[in-house]
């Protein structure tokens, strides 16, 4: 452990975040997703990353861990290719182009993009609606044919 806070060595300083620390700020380092956003969003950010997002998160981690580099060995390659079609994020999977150019840190920030999409919503101010939303109405919105004393009784 790195922090009072018990943030492992390398780690995002955000609690329970799984990604590592990569920015630096007020003597902390926050991963590319807690960065530059207020600290009460910090675990809405780290849900969304854990829950719905586990599967980019991982295919980072194996992509980080191995430098980028698959030669000598296709298997985490075939772990991120899981990962992905698992989660029916086909759309994240390495590219022709990344594959002829052995561009597999221009995968890495194509991953790392779509973790940053994902939490860009996080922090930010959601505008207060200027109308009062209410329900339907029903009946007649009018009243021109109304007469309370049309009976004749008079009060």
């Amino acid at each position: 452990m790195s922090e009072a806070n018990g943030t492992a060595w390398g780690m995002c300083a955000a609690f329970g975040c799984p990604l590592a620390g990569t920015v630096g700020s007020e003597n902390k380092w926050y991963c590319f997703c807690h960065a530059n956003k207020p600290s009460n969003f910090n675990d809405a950010i780290t849900r969304e990353l854990r829950e719905k997002q586990a599967h980019i998160v991982n295919a980072i981690g194996i992509l980080r861990i191995h430098g980028c580099s698959f030669y000598g060995s296709d298997a985490e390659y075939r772990a991120i290719q899981q990962l992905l079609i698992g989660a029916d994020r086909r759309d994240l999977l390495m590219s022709a182009e990344e594959k002829q150019t052995g561009g597999a840190r221009a995968w890495l920030l194509r991953l790392e993009r779509a973790l940053v999409d994902a939490c860009a919503g996080f922090g930010e101010q959601k505008p207060i609606p200027l109308t009062v939303p209410t329900a339907p109405v029903i009946g007649p919105t009018r009243a021109s044919n109304f007469h309370p004393y049309a009976d004749g009784a008079e009060a």
